[in-house]
């Protein structure tokens, strides 16, 4: 399975909104960026050209999951690439993608494919780097396709992945559930939407982490590893839906807010120190 079966779902422009997204928390995009490049200001793809000074700017560049094409257009923005071409499932999605590109002042540097996106992987070959930015958990089969990556880039080109690699969504158990409703409780009540915290499985799109705890031996298996970080969410990523945030109806303060999330977060970073698997990673990596 790859993104196919879940096209009506990432059809509609609302499944890509960045807000109300843990990671757009401001405390916790700056605990992200400090866990990938040691800078709380620092994006992690803004330290890329930094991590392989000798191969920016990729000549040719492919960017798998595309969706609303914000990634793309900050590859270009930042001079990462000379040209990229965006993959998606969803030929309506890339309208907007397209639309959003041609505003932007390096969007002659960009295109968009709408297709699968193992298809094209067979055929291309050369490529400088491959991309996936949240995408590459939409996909099973994961050793044949990074298998196909591999195989489609040039000798010194770059796999580069801003993944969630946490258990995949049917291998969700009572412990995590223990666990981030043992945590959740203990939040103020004010900042609790709902009475208990379910497994992050949705019927609506079942490409969801459908193979994600396979995308780092998969990785390893086909590629040299350049650099990894992790950066955690092990509890935001489960427990930040169900917060009932400020800009809610009935919303607590923002003080109040804020003082949880960094809980969270302190909590997360003593699970990280403590040997626990990451929910997410950034990987740069050449093939083997």
């Amino acid at each position: 399975m790859g993104p196919e079966p879940g096209r009506t779902y990432w059809s509609d422009p609302e499944k890509h909104a960045w807000e109300g997204i843990w990671m757009n928390h401001p405390a916790v995009r700056e605990r992200i960026n400090t866990r990938v490049t040691g800078n709380p200001g620092l994006w992690p793809i803004v330290a890329l050209p930094a991590l392989v000074p000798d191969r920016i700017p990729f000549g040719s560049a492919l960017s798998i999951g595309s969706g609303l094409g914000n990634f793309e257009r900050s590859l270009a923005e930042l001079g990462i690439v000379r040209s990229v071409t965006g993959v998606d499932v969803s030929p309506e999605i890339l309208v907007e993608a397209e639309r959003r590109a041609a505003e932007s002042p390096e969007g002659q540097r960009i295109r968009y494919v709408a297709g699968d996106a193992r298809a094209l992987l067979r055929e291309a070959r050369n490529l400088d780097a491959v991309f996936f930015h949240a995408s590459l958990h939409h996909f099973d089969r994961l050793d044949e396709l990074l298998a196909l990556v591999k195989r489609a880039l040039a000798p010194r080109g770059l796999l580069y992945l801003d993944e969630y690699v946490g258990p995949s969504r049917d291998e969700w158990t009572w412990r995590h559930l223990l666990e981030w409703n043992f945590v959740y409780r203990r939040l103020p009540a004010a900042v609790r939407r709902t009475h208990v915290i379910r497994a992050p499985v949705t019927d609506e799109d079942p490409t969801e982490a459908i193979a994600s705890s396979d995308i780092l031996p998969a990785v390893e298996k086909h590629f040299r590893v350049i650099s990894q970080k992790d950066y955690g969410g092990n509890l935001l990523s489960g427990i930040y839906p169900s917060l009932l945030r400020p800009d809610q109806p009935g919303g607590p303060p923002a003080a109040i807010f804020d003082r949880a999330v960094r809980s969270l977060l302190s909590r997360e970073d003593r699970l990280l120190a403590r040997g626990r698997p990451s929910f997410h990673a950034v990987v740069v990596a050449e093939p083997r």
